[in-house]
């Protein structure tokens, strides 16, 4: 288990504090790329309303965004003018003002299946997996629901058995009790990545992260059996993951 929880007071400060780490390692990872001249970096970022805070900070950062590529961790089958599209917010709210050279990455395909949610879904999954833009993200910043789900890794969804087992990037789910089919990253290739940014706030989130410690602490000194972990929700098993650090960056308001 390797978890690292840093509290603070307010949204403004966690984004603050979180645009800053995830600015630091977007200039490493260009340095790396081709010695800060011409290389290109990936960001991935989660939707939803909770990190515009998050996404107004990191606008403001001086970063050379016009080397680095935006795109999503997961992503609501929906058309990009949507209210819930992502991307949508992701324009609106992320590239903006010098973020605004950035280039964003679509994680839906061509808007020509969308008479068909799921089977546009399913195609758009198909489409990211191929895309090599994709591949190799420097960053990937998560966020965190009540029941456990981080990206659109729902556990009711009926195709979560295999987003969890898969080595495929992207996955298309169905989830039970959220609105609209998905596409997200699969939690093979959360895991991949070795190290993660999670976004979150009050204290109904703060108690799942607790919880998904304890049982991975649990797990990890033979309290409890690894067995526990199959019914664990994504974040959990991300959290026993002992070759994934989970950086969480917490609001308690």
């Amino acid at each position: 288990m390797a978890l690292q929880l840093t509290t603070f007071n307010s949204a403004d400060e966690s984004a603050q504090a979180l645009a800053e780490q995830v600015s630091e390692d977007l200039q490493r990872a260009l340095g790396a790329a081709s010695g800060g001249e011409s290389g290109r970096a990936l960001l991935l970022v989660s939707g939803g309303r909770s990190p515009l805070p998050f996404f107004a900070a990191l606008s403001r950062q001086p970063l050379p965004w016009e080397h680095i590529d935006v795109s999503l961790v997961d992503e609501r089958s929906v058309p990009p003018t949507h209210p819930d599209s992502n991307a949508a917010l992701v324009r609106e709210h992320l590239l903006q003002g010098p973020a605004n050279a950035a280039r964003l990455v679509p994680l839906m395909a061509s808007v020509a299946a969308a008479t068909d949610p799921w089977l546009w879904a399913r195609r758009s999954a198909q489409v990211a997996n191929a895309n090599p833009a994709l591949a190799q993200p420097a960053v990937i910043v998560l966020g965190l629901g009540t029941d456990g789900h981080t990206a659109s890794l729902f556990p009711d969804s009926p195709q979560w058995p295999d987003a969890s087992t898969t080595n495929r990037r992207y996955v298309a789910l169905q989830p039970g009790q959220a609105p609209h089919a998905r596409v997200s990253l699969s939690l093979k290739a959360l895991s991949a990545q070795k190290r993660c940014y999670v976004w979150s706030g009050g204290a109904d989130k703060l108690d799942v992260i607790m919880r998904a410690r304890a049982l991975a602490a649990a797990v990890e000194d033979g309290t409890v059996d690894a067995a526990a972990l199959d019914g664990a929700g994504p974040f959990a098993r991300l959290v026993a993951d002992p070759d994934v650090m989970l950086q969480v960056f917490h609001s308690k308001y």
